[in-house]
């Protein structure tokens, strides 16, 4: 009798231990994980992720979200394209422009970017193009209109982590009534009845064009976007809606691609006026040509932010234009030094502190010492739910929808290191065997991301 009041006693005890020690029970499951050698790689880790975001949970912040915004029409682009054939369409050579003036230039710019597997952005400067692939775009059956924009995707997402979303969108009657069941408002003063309309052409893996066979899913998007080339939306925003507000978060430059030099720096002269009195502010690049117009941005309006987010595609354009040595963006390490490099940029008078990587198989995060807290979080919040969101599984992953690429991480959710005076994180990503889902992905790795960091209140 009395050894079995004694075996009950120890199972109670042990019971209370682990209730009482979560932290090391979580240690001693990551232990079994590698001793569980008939499980996959991918299963390890997504089962470690699940655990992690199981004990974290991201800060509920006030955030202001500016300035793009639109409606997405998607849609497979070798499909647009053979629906083009026969009106100015011609089967050329797969080369990049700027801007686009001809249904051959949206063929040509295609082939260039399918060819390279990676995604790009371009903008319509004839009315009369525009409106012979509009005419297409209605003959294709299987398209799905979605929320578009940078700012605004932003702002979906940061919603559904319970953020109260102040957004200075041009947002048009779609736009409005899409986001509403998401809590999102556009600012008053910004609403339109017309939305703006951008043209997402997906490819998935095995996809052919021009005699090549897509080995990723990824997109071409164009768009002749007038309010959101303009940025117009920064004209309808006054103080009293940044009043009260813990982040700002803003996005939407590449459209200013298309605005002669001066404009550009008028906003870019109005955007640094409107935030720059805020202790907390990100900026989200996407795809850019002008290297003119990215090295004013970056020192002009990046230097003075705190945190920035960028893809592949931008920081290999990013690290040419402020003179960097060459970087192999599959390459890990060869990222992290580009990435150190950029902040090195930033003198002690600039406010550029934190930079979020991201891409297909990794992610990165670089930040100051002693600026930033929850970096390793941060990071692995990015790459937890581009996992979901690619699968679109939004609670969980099926580790067997996904492959584990980079192996630099020993299965680990994050990693952390330190090179200098800056912490680097870098978490792997379980990347999606079949993407449902490509469009505003970065946007979700990045605004994620932020809802699991702080910056650190520093007094003199």
């Amino acid at each position: 009798m009395e050894y079995r009041i004694g075996i009950a006693v120890g199972l109670i005890a042990t019971i209370l231990y682990f209730d009482l020690s979560k932290e090391y029970y979580h240690q001693m499951m990551d232990y079994f994980d590698v001793v569980s050698f008939w499980k996959d790689p991918e299963t390890v880790l997504a089962d470690r992720y699940d655990r992690l975001f199981s004990k974290v949970q991201p800060h509920k912040h006030k955030v202001f979200i500016g300035f793009n915004g639109n409606i997405d029409v998607i849609l497979n682009g070798p499909e647009l394209l053979s629906v083009l054939q026969g009106t100015d369409s011609k089967e050329g050579k797969a080369i990049d422009v700027p801007v686009i003036t001809s249904v051959s230039d949206l063929e040509s710019v295609f082939s260039y970017y399918f060819a390279k597997e990676t995604a790009a952005e371009r903008f319509i400067n004839e009315e009369k193009t525009w409106e012979t692939i509009k005419q297409g775009i209605e003959k294709i059956k299987n398209k799905k209109y979605y929320i578009g924009g940078n700012a605004a995707l932003i702002a979906r997402t940061m919603s559904s982590f319970n953020s109260e979303i102040t957004l200075a969108v041009p947002g048009g009657v779609r736009l409005q009534r899409q986001l509403a069941p998401f809590g999102v408002q556009v600012v008053e003063t910004c609403r339109h009845e017309d939305d703006e309309l951008h043209v997402i052409m997906e490819y998935a893996i095995g996809d052919k064009y021009h005699g090549h066979v897509s080995k990723r899913a990824n997109r071409f998007i164009f768009s002749r976007d007038i309010n959101n080339s303009n940025m117009s939306a920064i004209s309808c925003v006054s103080e009293a809606d940044l009043a009260g507000i813990d982040l700002v978060v803003i996005a939407g430059f590449h459209m200013l691609e298309s605005q002669p030099a001066t404009y550009q720096k008028e906003v870019i002269k109005t955007v640094i006026q409107l935030v720059q009195d805020h202790p907390l502010v990100h900026l989200e690049l996407a795809s850019m040509t002008d290297s003119n117009f990215l090295s004013l941005l970056f020192h002009e309006l990046t230097l003075r932010v705190d945190s920035l987010g960028l893809n592949e595609a931008e920081l290999e354009f990013l690290n040419t234009i402020i003179g960097g040595e060459a970087v192999d963006v599959k390459n890990a390490v060869s990222v992290k030094r580009a990435l150190v490099n950029i902040l090195k940029k930033s003198g002690s008078s600039d406010r550029l502190s934190r930079i979020h990587f991201h891409c297909l198989t990794f992610h990165v995060i670089v930040e100051k010492q002693g600026l930033w807290e929850g970096g390793d979080i941060s990071v692995a919040s990015g790459t937890y739910i581009a996992a979901r969101y690619a699968c679109d599984t939004p609670s969980y992953i099926v580790p067997s929808n996904h492959e584990l690429r980079y192996h630099g991480n020993n299965l680990k959710p994050h990693v952390k290191e330190s090179i200098g005076g800056y912490n680097v994180y870098t978490s792997p990503v379980l990347v999606c065997r079949t993407p449902l889902k490509t469009v505003g992905l970065g946007d979700s790795i990045s605004a994620t991301g932020l809802l699991y960091t702080t910056k650190r209140r520093l007094t003199n």
